[in-house]
C-alpha cells in the first residue's frame, strides 16, 4: 500500500510487466546482434526450443517477462500469507501448467509451457535465458526501479537503462562453460548505478516505515482471510487488490476476528515507531531492541507494541575476499581482448555498497501523551542496555 505514503503510486503488476516484456526483448535483440551463432548452438540441445531456435527463444523471452508475477496474491507479497503453502512463487507454475499450458502450447509452440516452467525453476539448461528475467540485472528489476521511482516522484530508482542494454553481452561461463550474461568494459558503470538505485529505493521507499507497518497488517487479515476463501491456488486467480479491498471494508463494519486488522487499515490508524536502527541493523542491534521491546511490555502493559524485522537482499555478487554464500553469482566484465574480469573485482563501488539492508523497528498504539513517554523510555533504554 505504497499509495498511502506516495499518493502516485497506484501503478500495477500488469503494467509493470508489459515493461519487463519490451526491456526483455530488447535485451534479446541486442544479445542477437552479436551473438546469434552461440546462442542458437547453447540453445538447440534444449529438445523444445529445435527448429526455429532462436525465434522461439524470443517468444519465451517476451512470455516468461508477462508471467513473471503472475503468481503474486492480492497485495502481493503481504497478501501470500493466506495462500495456500504460503509461498506465491508456486503460482506461476501452477497457472502454466493447469491453467495456460494448452493455450500457450497451441498458440505458440509445443512444449513452450513446459520450457517457462523449467525457466521458472531456474534449469541449469536454461541459464542464461532465466537471468534474462531473474538475475542480478534483469529485466524485472530493470523496470521496476524506474517505474516505482517514477509514479513515487522520486529520483532514487533512476539510471542509464539505454546504456545498459547497449552494454550487455554474453560470455561463456570459466566454471560450468555455459552462457551467461556479461558486461562489455565501461557497462560496470550502469550496473553500478542500478545496484545503487536498488539500495535507495529500499532504504527510502520499499522500507518506509508507513509501508511496513501496513504490510503488517495486510499480512495478518491475509492469515485469517485466506484459509477461508482461497482453498486452492485456483481461488487465488478470482481475486486482485480490489476485490479483496472490498472484503477489507465488509469487515471493519463487522465483528470478527479481522475487525481490527480491517478497521486499521480502512480507518489509517497505524501504530507509531518508538524506536529504530539505522538501515544496516546487526545481530547486536536485533537483540537490543528486543531487549527494549521486554522492558516497554512490562512498564507500558496496556500498549500494543509491534517489533518489524525487514532485511532485504540488495545484490548477490562474489565479493573478492569475502566467504561466498548460497545462490551468489558471478558476473564478468568482457574486456575488448576478450578477457574476463569479475565486476565486483574492477569496481570500486559494488563493493561499498551493503549486500542487504535491515530496519529494526518497535512500533506502538497509544496516544500522543503516552507515546512521549514511551520514547523518552526508550532514549534511556537505548543508553543503559
Amino acid at each position: 500500500m505504497e499509495y498511502f505514503v506516495y499518493p502516485g503510486a497506484v501503478h500495477t503488476r500488469f503494467e509493470h510487466s508489459l515493461g519487463v516484456m519490451e526491456l526483455g526483448t530488447r535485451v534479446f535483440d541486442r544479445l542477437l546482434q552479436r551473438h546469434s551463432d552461440e546462442m542458437e548452438r547453447d540453445l538447440s540441445q534444449v529438445p523444445e526450443l529445435a527448429g526455429d531456435t532462436l525465434a522461439k527463444f524470443r517468444q519465451l523471452i517476451r512470455l516468461m517477462a508477462l508471467l513473471h508475477d503472475v503468481g503474486h496474491p492480492a497485495f502481493a507479497h503481504a497478501g501470500e500469507k493466506g495462500i495456500p503453502g504460503g509461498d506465491h512463487e508456486k503460482v506461476p507454475i501452477y497457472v502454466i501448467q493447469n491453467v495456460l499450458g494448452t493455450l500457450l502450447d497451441s498458440t505458440f509452440f509445443p512444449g513452450a509451457a513446459a520450457v517457462l516452467v523449467r525457466l521458472m525453476n531456474k534449469s541449469e539448461e536454461l541459464a542464461f535465458l532465466s537471468q534474462l528475467i531473474s538475475g542480478e540485472m534483469d529485466a524485472d528489476r530493470a523496470d521496476y526501479l524506474l517505474r516505482d521511482s517514477l509514479h513515487c516522484g522520486v529520483s532514487y530508482g533512476v539510471y542509464d537503462s539505454a546504456k545498459l542494454v547497449e552494454a550487455v553481452t554474453l560470455v561463456q561461463d570459466p566454471d560450468s562453460g555455459r552462457l551467461q550474461l556479461a558486461l562489455d568494459r565501461g557497462g560496470e558503470h550502469m550496473f553500478e548505478a542500478m545496484i545503487l538505485a536498488r539500495y535507495q529505493m529500499n532504504v527510502q521507499v520499499y522500507l518506509h516505515k508507513i509501508r511496513r507497518i501496513y504490510d503488517h497488517y495486510l499480512a495478518e487479515y491475509s492469515r485469517s482471510w485466506g484459509p477461508e476463501n482461497y482453498k486452492s491456488l485456483d481461488d487465488v486467480l478470482l481475486h486482485d487488490d480490489m476485490s479483496v479491498l472490498m472484503e477489507i471494508r465488509k469487515d471493519a463494519g463487522r465483528e470478527g476476528p479481522r475487525k481490527p486488522w480491517a478497521r486499521r487499515i480502512v480507518e489509517r490508524r497505524h501504530h507509531r515507531v518508538v524506536h529504530e536502527t539505522g538501515d544496516n541493523a546487526d545481530q547486536v542491534k536485533l537483540q537490543l531492541a528486543g531487549r527494549i521491546l521486554r522492558q516497554l511490555k512490562e512498564l507500558f502493559d496496556a500498549v500494543d507494541f509491534y517489533l518489524d524485522d525487514s532485511p532485504v537482499s540488495i545484490y548477490k555478487l562474489s565479493i573478492p575476499g569475502e566467504q561466498e554464500e548460497p545462490q551468489v553469482q558471478h558476473l564478468y566484465i568482457k574486456e575488448r581482448n576478450g578477457n574476463l574480469r569479475l565486476l565486483t573485482r574492477e569496481s570500486a563501488i559494488i563493493s561499498k555498497i551493503p549486500k542487504r539492508v535491515r530496519t529494526v523497528r518497535i512500533f506502538a498504539d497509544a496516544n500522543d501523551q503516552t507515546l512521549r513517554e514511551i520514547r523518552d523510555k526508550v532514549k534511556d533504554l537505548e543508553r543503559t542496555l
